[in-house]
């Protein structure tokens, strides 16, 4: 029989199942992978589609990951990753800043003056796809006169950044508007060059020429695409947040430009972001109409489809081809749905079928089944089954895991301490809650946590309940309890009229009892 350890459950985050894309990751990743229901994936194969919108955990870098897969299977294909959370840092984001002259505000003021970041952001793409082609076998643009004009412009800025490493060589050096670049013959531009053959050019100008340049780009064999993940928000600090959040926009703007360009003129070359739904929300407000082309260009990655049995659920299937393959790996025939079930967990926990004790217990998302599992693993690695004393084992670490990820989509709105505060207003009280009493216990945990008196003195009580049950910490349930709302499940806003029902995975952190 199978052992748990023997199973390959795969990791929490995407990017880590396939750290050195080895043949072994790749064929193991592929085939454990599965589209999100009611997602054409062939719309982004054929380019009609590079956005993806959806919450934290609900498998947008797998999706990312299994695309740039695919569309790698032809040879003279290259794809290339910029993970904006772990890759462009706090001082890189600083020198974005001043390549844009920002004028940021001070922290905790409402007014933010300054340009927007699209120059920036173009003139990064243009310079990251420089170096992604320059040891490409087979070019997406023909090697002519006007491809070397576009590579020798977008890389006349090297005084001075010939130490510089990563994505800070990608970022533009300005002084006073100017960047400095230096005299090449196939630029062909006519500037005033001092006797080092340099000269100071107006940044703006000089992203204007190498859109041009990129324009008159001719299309050629390879393929390359570059996606965009890990486009996420913290709240740091009122100036940071205004910041990342312009960055955020500015990106999805530029994304949108390069493509349009791109399919234009035919080029095999396509840029691909994944934005959190909440990142979204946050930016939308900002100006700049991004709504229109994600939803012209981009789908939102939901697991829940209604109407469906719970066994019927398409984020069990992740369970049931997880297993399968770690079967077939081991020399044992696949199951059936109703035997793999009936064979690997108990026939109920807490008087429910472990499918939908393991619904109830996520957000359907890949990521909380996935954690669950793991847990189960990690503690009985030696068991052939999920038994009912593993989930019961781990449930209360499962539940703090949970409430520490599902919180992080608050960070693009309330500071750490704020979070602290909403956790002591549930903290040992109800699982099913009114308005009213909520509002009360609001009010008297004020009196003992600072936190909590803080949040409440900065925020309506309403919004912060419209905001937990929009990314899942509590939802609605009516006086029956036959019937319960959540935003994962398709519920876009709270009922303030109906009581309040905190999710059962947070019980246990949270020491809910009653």
């Amino acid at each position: 029989m199978l052992k748990l350890k023997d199973i390959h459950l795969g990791s929490t985050d995407a990017k880590n199942e396939l750290l050195s894309s080895s043949p072994e990751e790749i064929r193991r990743f592929e085939s454990s992978f599965v589209t999100p229901p009611a997602l054409n994936i062939e719309s982004y194969y054929n380019r009609n589609k590079y956005y993806v919108v959806g919450l934290k955990g609900t498998g947008k870098t797998a999706l990312l990951r299994y695309i740039s897969i695919k569309l790698d299977e032809k040879s003279s294909s290259h794809y290339s990753f910029v993970l904006f959370k772990s890759e462009v840092d706090e001082d890189l984001r600083k020198d974005f800043t001043k390549a844009a002259r920002i004028q940021l505000a001070e922290d905790n003021s409402n007014e933010f003056q300054g340009n927007d970041f699209e120059t920036v952001w173009r003139w990064f793409i243009y310079r990251k796809i420089a170096s992604s082609i320059e040891n490409m076998e087979e070019n997406p643009f023909q090697k002519n006169s006007n491809y070397f004009k576009f590579v020798e412009l977008v890389n006349s800025e090297n005084i001075g950044q010939q130490q510089d490493k990563g994505f800070s060589r990608l970022i533009p050096k300005i002084r006073k508007g100017n960047i400095e670049i230096s005299k090449s013959p196939k630029l062909g531009l006519e500037f005033d060059w001092d006797e080092d053959g340099r000269a100071k050019v107006n940044f703006n100008d000089l992203v204007r020429k190498a859109d041009d340049a990129f324009e008159k780009l001719d299309p050629g064999a390879g393929t390359l695409n570059i996606f965009f993940d890990e486009l996420e928000l913290s709240y740091q600090s009122s100036k940071q947040y205004q910041r990342d959040s312009r960055l955020i926009r500015d990106l999805i703007v530029s994304v949108e430009k390069v493509n349009a360009v791109s399919k234009r003129n035919g080029f095999n070359f396509c840029l691909y972001a994944a934005i959190r739904s909440e990142v979204l929300n946050s930016v939308e407000s900002l100006g700049k109409e991004i709504n229109k082309p994600i939803a012209d260009f981009g789908s939102t990655v939901l697991w829940n489809r209604p109407g469906l049995d719970a066994v019927q659920q398409p984020i069990l299937h992740i369970i049931e081809k997880r297993i399968n393959n770690a079967r077939e790996e081991n020399g044992l025939e696949r199951l059936s749905e109703a035997s793999l079930w009936k064979d690997y967990f108990p026939s109920s926990i807490h008087g429910k079928r472990p499918q939908i004790y393991i619904l109830h217990n996520s957000w359907y998302r890949p990521r909380d089944v996935v954690r669950l599992l793991i847990s189960v693993q990690d503690q009985y690695p030696n068991e052939e089954t999920f038994a009912l004393q593993g989930i019961e084992a781990i449930r209360k670490a499962y539940s703090t895991a949970s409430w520490v990820e599902i919180t992080e989509e608050l960070k693009a709105k309330y500071r750490p301490s704020d979070i602290d505060g909403i956790k002591y207003i549930f903290y040992g009280f109800k699982q099913i809650i009114s308005l009213s009493e909520l509002m009360d216990r609001a009010v008297e945990v004020s009196n003992d946590h600072k936190e909590t008196a803080e949040l409440m003195k900065a925020n309506d009580l309403k919004s912060v309940v419209k905001d937990l049950f929009r990314i899942g910490v509590i939802g609605n349930i009516n006086d029956n309890r036959d019937r319960i709302r959540f935003s994962f499940r398709g519920d876009d806003e709270i009922l303030f009229d109906m009581n309040i029902f905190v999710h059962n995975a947070l019980k246990a952190h949270l020491s809910i009892f009653k």
